[in-house]
């Protein structure tokens, strides 16, 4: 066999090798990461009545940074909305509103990450029944023939008449009036759908120093009517970050029902050299089942508060 055979040979095979390469590399170039989405209400099947407003939760997560969460009613959609922090956030707690129209439909909630990337669809079907009907109003008919109900019957004439002295005023009999008290309207009043929500959070002091430790106050609504038990914490971001910057350490409490304020733990300090410095505290909690995070949102889930502040030397 000649050296140029086997040269040819060997160059052949390096070529192969080098094109399988080549293809395998070009395809995990191709493969882009997708965020990932689930919807945690309402469940499948769920019934509600025309008109009424169905909160969507969902929870995607991306490490590059959730940018938009779309719903979408039936392939069409109807809303999106981006989280507080404009970078992305590595993990999106959102509840978006919808209201009811009769009908079965299918929602669906998609997010997007912060290089364009987008979920696979997360999808649940409800039900919608009409609203009740409004009867109409009776109306009364009077049969032809019948009394008038305002015909008076005269009275007979007395047989004498006592005259009045002319010194004597003429006392006209006063008419009884009785007043008729209307009953009192009920006052509508507004109750937080039935959940443990913060409603804000507070940095005391307002703008601690550099070096100190820095108290957050979290003020939590119980609207389950039963203690609920929460290992919790509060994440500081940076106006300008997607991570967050630091957190204090994870306290577990029971939050009766009613509204409650409790303080995290005073063990986060800002370190930092320089001027002053803007920073953002928010609420968090963990699942013990499977210990992922979720934030804290608010009673109209309109998001999760957060309470902006600086640190200064």
């Amino acid at each position: 066999m000649s050296t140029r055979f086997v040269q040819a040979v060997l160059l052949l095979i390096a070529l192969a090798a080098f094109g399988g390469l080549a293809c395998d590399f070009s395809f995990n170039l191709g493969q882009a990461s997708k965020p990932q989405i689930t919807l945690q209400a309402p469940a499948s099947g769920t019934s509600v009545r025309d008109g009424d407003e169905v909160s969507i939760v969902s929870l995607s997560t991306d490490a590059k940074g959730i940018v938009r969460v779309e719903l979408s009613v039936d392939g069409v959609v109807v809303r999106a909305d981006a989280p507080p922090i404009p970078q992305g956030q590595t993990s999106f707690t959102l509840a978006q509103i919808w209201k009811a129209t009769p009908g079965t439909h299918t929602l669906s909630v998609r997010a997007f990450n912060a290089s364009g990337g987008a979920s696979d669809p997360a999808f649940v079907s409800i039900d919608v029944a009409p609203s009740a009907a409004v009867l109409p109003t009776p109306v009364v008919v009077v049969p032809t023939g019948a009394p008038s109900p305002f015909s008076l019957t005269p009275l007979p004439t007395p047989l004498s008449l006592t005259p009045i002295a002319p010194s004597s005023p003429a006392v006209q009999p006063s008419a009884t009036r009785t007043a008729t008290r209307p009953a009192p309207t009920a006052t509508r009043t507004l109750a937080a759908p039935s959940g443990v929500w913060a409603t804000s959070i507070v940095v005391d002091p307002p703008n601690p120093k550099r070096g100190t430790f820095a108290n957050f106050k979290v003020t939590f609504l119980n609207s389950t009517g039963e203690a609920k038990s929460y290992r919790w914490f509060v994440k500081i971001y940076e106006p300008d970050k997607r991570n967050s910057f630091g957190e204090t350490s994870k306290l577990t409490s029971t939050i009766p029902p009613g509204t409650t304020t409790i303080t995290a733990p005073a063990d986060w300090r800002i370190g930092a050299i320089g001027d002053c410095q803007s920073y953002i505290a928010r609420a968090f909690w963990e699942d013990p089942a499977d210990r992922q995070v979720y934030e804290f949102i608010k009673p109209d889930q309109s998001g999760g508060p957060a309470a902006p502040f600086q640190e200064c030397p």
